[in-house]
């Protein structure tokens, strides 16, 4: 891809979003940052970004219904769940998080190289 690809990432957690924004801007990602699903929305209809990475678990509006309303407006856009929380709670959001259309899930506490391998794995899927 010759553009920077563009990464929507959506945590209520602002030291979580802050540091994953970090990594992937030095990754070479141009990075747009939303504090829960109903800002997430509104960017994802205004940017247009490449990926989608979202918490599960946030105030205002939760990740699950935040990726079944992007599904209706974009049924192939890489979407990455992220989920901390109990272990147990955390699987469980996760598994419903794919069943909801997240193309791929992965839990907190993750390092910045797991998620960009996950991002450009996603990316890499895409026919540019």
């Amino acid at each position: 891809m010759g553009a920077m690809a563009r990464v929507l990432l959506i945590d209520d957690d602002e030291l979580v979003r802050d540091s994953i924004a970090i990594a992937l801007k030095l990754a070479q990602y141009d990075v747009v940052t939303a504090r829960h699903g109903r800002e997430g929305l509104t960017l994802f209809t205004a940017q247009r970004p490449n990926i989608v990475v979202t918490d599960i678990i946030m105030p205002e509006q939760e990740g699950i219904e935040t990726i079944m309303a992007m599904r209706k407006i974009d049924q192939t856009m890489p979407i990455i769940a992220i989920s901390g929380g109990s272990s147990m709670g955390a699987v469980n959001f996760l598994d419903a998080a794919q069943s909801f259309g997240a193309t791929r899930i992965l839990r907190k506490p993750f390092g910045p190289k797991e998620l960009i391998r996950v991002i450009e794995d996603c990316l890499g899927n895409q026919t540019a």
